[in-house]
């Protein structure tokens, strides 16, 4: 199941090695410049290596019935809250029975969320860390909708 808390303990849990960039790329960047300007709905990517980029997203956090799971098979993903805070829905793969279409040039497949699913209420300057295994619905408000700024970091597996 998914891991998540400060970088500092996902770095002090050993997952430094595989994610080792990620933490690297939060340390030494200057964030705030990249998120400079943006709106909600602004998307851009930052290209670490060949195996790493981040994503940075500014979005309106959404009702939970509007919900979908996604899943990945190529990428693990490190979903990292700048500003605001959302719930990230989670549940193992092996809990859906479903065959979705997978998009293999974008890497991901949605299901929708019906299912019973963990909560992660991750708050600025928290990650998650989402391998294949853990399907995920992010982006869900807590209390009202509100603005959030993350990066979703893409970690080649």
């Amino acid at each position: 199941m998914a891991i998540f808390g400060t970088v500092a303990t996902l770095e002090t849990q050993g997952c430094n090695k595989k994610y080792g960039k990620v933490f690297e790329f939060l340390k030494n960047h200057d964030l705030a410049a990249e998120f400079a300007g943006m709106n909600p709905g602004d998307k851009k990517t930052v290209v670490i290596d060949d195996n790493n980029k981040a994503i940075f997203q500014v979005y309106n956090t959404k009702v939970h019935a509007l919900a979908r799971l996604e899943g990945h098979r190529k990428f693990a993903d490190v979903q990292y809250i700048f500003e605001g805070q959302e719930i990230i829905g989670c549940t193992d793969i092996k809990n859906i029975s479903e065959t979705p279409d997978y998009n293999e040039e974008k890497d991901i497949f949605f299901i929708n969320a019906n299912k019973q699913l963990s909560h992660l209420v991750l708050s600025a300057g928290e990650a998650a860390i989402l391998e294949p295994s853990d399907l995920h619905a992010p982006c869900m408000m807590i209390g009202e909708q509100k603005v959030a700024k993350k990066i979703v970091f893409k970690v080649k597996l």
